[in-house]
């Protein structure tokens, strides 16, 4: 006698697919915040790669240049009335000249293709350039593009785009000259990607040959990642800091430096005070910089 079979197969119930989908959103929940801290964790070392790979272009071009760190145009003039601020030359301006009405930015009608136009002011992005070899290479992939359409990189090929900035403290300066190196920021992280490879702090040079900075606080340097960023300094090095972590000395104060009104010795540590989050931004702090002569 033959047994019959039945093809009869038993279905998910209601209650069990719903179990099976409860599930599924349970380990998503759990699973998607680690993803999202996994890629932020990524592009965070991606970003200290990149800074390390500047420094190494850093050396290589102050290698080249008679052991001088790349300069920008700030850095080669001496301002003819000692005190003056405001006629410091901090961008990749239009003409090269220290005057005023030259805060125009890399991206004005004569420098279209911002810090890598060869009529914009002489500035580190384009001197290092040769020894990257990849625009990629300057950008930070935590970071959009800036908002302002001054400021915003351009899709013109050839044009330069950077979301980090030199210490200007270290602008033009002997790269062995400096006391502390191994505690000498170069590169900092920026909020934003831009066509401007500008400095800060802003530095210029006095005719009583004292080399001032301001502009040394700012909100917007510093805070890419977790409350921090990745820093490059002179010997070559990179690594991660916390942006309160981060001392006036490091950037080339040696002397007393004014501190949300407060003068300050630069070897007690003093560090940086501003925060976007609390809005708080002290880029007016400033004071006698110069590397060679930082102390412990």
């Amino acid at each position: 006698m033959i047994k019959l079979v039945s093809s009869h197969r038993r279905a998910f119930t209601l209650i069990e697919l719903l179990v099976v989908i409860a599930i599924i959103a349970i380990l998503a929940a759990i699973l998607f915040p680690v993803f999202a801290q996994a890629k932020k964790a990524a592009k965070k070392t991606s970003c200290l790669s990149n800074v390390k790979q500047l420094n190494l272009a850093s050396l290589m071009y102050s290698g080249d240049s008679d052991d001088t760190v790349a300069a920008n145009s700030e850095g080669l003039v001496v301002h003819p009335i000692t005190g003056a601020w405001v006629p410091m030359e901090p961008w990749t301006g239009l003409n090269g000249v220290f005057a005023g009405a030259d805060y125009g930015f890399g991206g004005g009608a004569n420098a279209p293709l911002g810090f890598m136009d060869p009529l914009a002011s002489q500035n580190w992005g384009r001197s290092i350039y040769p020894y990257v070899k990849s625009m990629d290479m300057f950008g930070c992939p935590s970071t959009s593009n800036d908002l302002d359409a001054a400021l915003a990189p351009t899709t013109k090929s050839g044009s330069g785009r950077t979301s980090y900035v030199m210490n200007g403290c270290a602008s033009n300066t002997s790269v062995t000259g400096a006391s502390q190196p191994a505690n000498l920021i170069v590169f900092s992280g920026r909020a934003t990607a831009v066509r401007e490879a500008i400095v800060n702090p802003r530095m210029n040079t006095f005719p009583d040959g004292t080399t001032k900075a301001n502009d040394v606080d700012d909100s917007w340097i510093g805070f890419t990642h977790d409350s921090g960023d990745n820093y490059g300094f002179a010997d070559g090095h990179a690594k991660f800091k916390k942006r309160n972590a981060v001392t006036f000395k490091e950037y080339g104060f040696w002397e007393w430096v004014n501190v949300n009104g407060v003068w300050k010795d630069p070897a007690t540590n003093p560090t940086m005070t501003s925060d976007p989050i609390t809005g708080t931004n002290n880029w007016g702090n400033w004071g006698n910089c110069d590397p060679a002569q930082v102390v412990n």
